[in-house]
């Protein structure tokens, strides 16, 4: 889902301005370690959405995809979106918080996105925030991400 809108935001950006960019590397963030005394109010599926924006070159594309979030009885929270690759586990702190980076390197797209979240038993809403860069024949852009996420049990 992410990497495919890094693609379609850099191939729309090129056809209309058929203009380049630089090379950047991705944000990072530390991931969360897991909790001693997490709630277990805490454990279970939720199911929700991630709203996600690309924008580069001064034009932006907007998309949403569902998620699920699974956290765990081991104090982990597992997130997946609709592509296999795009999933990551860490910790949840005891107070609901999580944070995680999910890689993207696949086709002509690599980035990074920083994911920073909160659980409260009833529902899993945070932000996304990152950087990309694709390469479409030999012209290179950076692209920004960011959006946010809600996902209830």
């Amino acid at each position: 889902m992410i990497r495919k809108l890094l693609l379609v935001v850099f191939v729309l950006i090129l056809s209309a301005c058929g203009s380049d960019g630089d090379t950047d590397s991705g944000s990072s963030a530390d991931a969360t370690l897991p909790g001693t005394n997490v709630p277990v109010s805490f454990v279970g599926v939720y199911q929700g959405t991630l709203n996600l924006t690309a924008s580069a070159l001064g034009a932006s594309i907007s998309d949403t995809f569902p998620i699920t979030i699974t956290v765990n009885d081991d104090s982990t929270v597992r997130f997946d979106g609709d592509d296999p690759d795009e999933t990551f586990t860490v910790g949840l702190q005891d107070d609901g918080v999580f944070q995680g980076n999910l890689s993207i390197d696949q086709d002509q797209c690599v980035g990074n996105l920083v994911v920073n979240g909160q659980v409260d038993g009833t529902t899993v809403t945070g932000d996304v925030s990152g950087t990309g860069n694709c390469d479409v024949d030999g012209v290179n852009a950076n692209v920004d991400l960011t959006g946010d996420f809600n996902a209830t049990r």
